[in-house]
């Protein structure tokens, strides 16, 4: 799905907690296995002790809104993200993020649909800016507090421990100089066969949290850890190959400086992402995660927040962005730094 240059990435935000649960105390205390620590290759992720999930949206989108200039009167579209408990039932997260944020005027919507969630609700927002003429800038924002009884963080999924953060994207259509990045393209290619990775055989439950708690994918992950291996890498392969071609970009493009890996541990990327891409790209692999491990939704806006922040991307350079989340979705999108704006703040 291409966008080309007619929506911009005017800024980015991110909130985490200072408290920080490191690997090393995880297995000392005997709440990680020492081999499994070692595969993730995760140092340590940030809890949230004081603060909820949406709360921490709201902070990450203050930071965006102060980067940017704007208030939250001039967010036409709020799209929020997320994966598990937002503190109460039977809500509505953005509607609670809008207020605070004192965005009266703009429609809140909720993209509840996995670790991949930040991706979508990134084409989502990008899409009703290029299609409604009332919408001019969007927000995206994603949130998460991975806490016990609900979820082991370290626990589960293979490989995969789960960080606490808030994000926020925010979108403008037909940006100006100072929007540090253009959204050239976003694709998604689905394999609804792979829902399994997360149903396993359980039974249907009758209310949240019914049939097991902490909620946990270890086993049934495990047990469809062979097909989901093999579908990876021609799912990968046509989704990256297909985001390239919407943006009009050769994959030996001299401009195409970087992928964005998924904040998913060492063996999941060793294993499901760099055998394609090693065979399409000759490209640095950035990964982000050491301090954070993988923040569900929030991967998309950390993962931007840190290229914007580290200054990365040269004036023209590109990046892709890749990750995928329960369903089974993945989401590949392309990135090109303003070529008459300086990152950084």
């Amino acid at each position: 799905m291409r966008f080309g240059t007619d929506v911009g990435i005017r800024a980015v935000g991110v909130w985490l907690p200072e408290t920080l649960d490191t690997a090393a105390q995880a297995v000392e205390e005997g709440r990680l296995p020492p081999e499994v620590a070692e595969r993730m290759g995760v140092t340590a992720l940030p809890i949230a002790t004081e603060i909820s999930a949406p709360d921490m949206a709201v902070r990450a989108a203050r930071i965006a809104l102060d980067r940017a200039g704007w208030d939250g009167g001039d967010i036409d579209v709020l799209v929020h993200t997320w994966i598990y408990h937002q503190g109460h039932d039977m809500w509505s997260p953005p509607h609670y993020i809008a207020k605070l944020l004192g965005a009266e005027g703009c429609l809140p919507l909720a993209l509840h649909q996995g670790c991949d969630g930040g991706g979508l609700a990134l084409q989502d927002a990008a899409l009703r800016l290029t299609a409604d003429p009332a919408v001019r800038r969007a927000l995206v924002t994603a949130s998460d507090r991975f806490v016990l009884p609900g979820i082991d963080r370290w626990n589960f999924q293979p490989s995969m421990p789960l960080g606490d953060s808030g994000t926020a994207i925010l979108l403008e259509r037909s940006p100006g100089a100072d929007a540090p990045f253009a959204l050239l393209a976003v694709n998604t290619y689905v394999a609804p066969d792979l829902e399994v990775l997360v149903r396993g055989d359980r039974p249907f439950a009758d209310m949240p949290m019914q049939v097991e708690l902490p909620f946990s994918v270890l086993d049934s992950a495990r047990a469809g850890s062979e097909l989901l291996a093999s579908v990876a890498y021609d799912h990968i392969t046509s989704l990256v190959t297909s985001t390239l071609q919407d943006a009009g970009v050769d994959a030996d493009d001299e401009r195409l400086r970087y992928v964005v890996l998924p904040r998913i541990g060492t063996s999941g990327v060793t294993a499901l992402y760099l055998p394609a891409l090693n065979d399409l790209l000759d490209v640095e692999y950035l990964r982000f995660d050491d301090l954070t491990g993988h923040l569900g939704c929030g991967d998309w806006g950390a993962d931007l927040n840190d290229l914007y922040e580290g200054r990365i991307l040269a004036p023209g350079d590109m990046a892709l962005l890749i990750g995928a989340g329960a369903g089974l979705t993945w989401v590949c999108a392309l990135v090109q730094a303003a070529d008459d704006s300086e990152q950084g703040s």
